[in-house]
């Protein structure tokens, strides 16, 4: 019994310390990030985002290609947007990354 009680004890400070870092992560980065997608495209674009200057959009094809948007500075209002049209595909889904 003993044994069970310091096992769930440990069970209960492990998820409260990753709870607190949950909860933290997002204090400690800001970004301000949004995206827009139809059948073809993807784009992205963020107003801000801690430690980076620019936004890439990439778009994963239904025929398999991953199409790269060009780069958008964070910031200024642009989106970046890749086309999955220039592969003769629709988009399948899309993401982005920044650097």
């Amino acid at each position: 019994m003993r044994k069970i009680r310091t096992l769930a004890a440990a069970g209960v400070a492990a998820a409260t310390l990753m709870l607190g870092v949950v909860a933290a992560s997002p204090a400690s980065a800001a970004q301000a990030c949004s995206h827009w997608q139809d059948d073809y495209t993807y784009g992205a674009g963020c107003s801000e985002f801690d430690g980076a200057k620019y936004v890439q959009a990439m778009a994963h094809c239904a025929n398999g290609e991953t199409v790269y948007g060009s780069w958008a500075v964070i910031g200024s209002g642009n989106l970046s947007y890749a086309y999955c049209s220039s592969w003769g595909s629709k988009l399948s889904w899309g993401e982005y990354r920044v650097m």
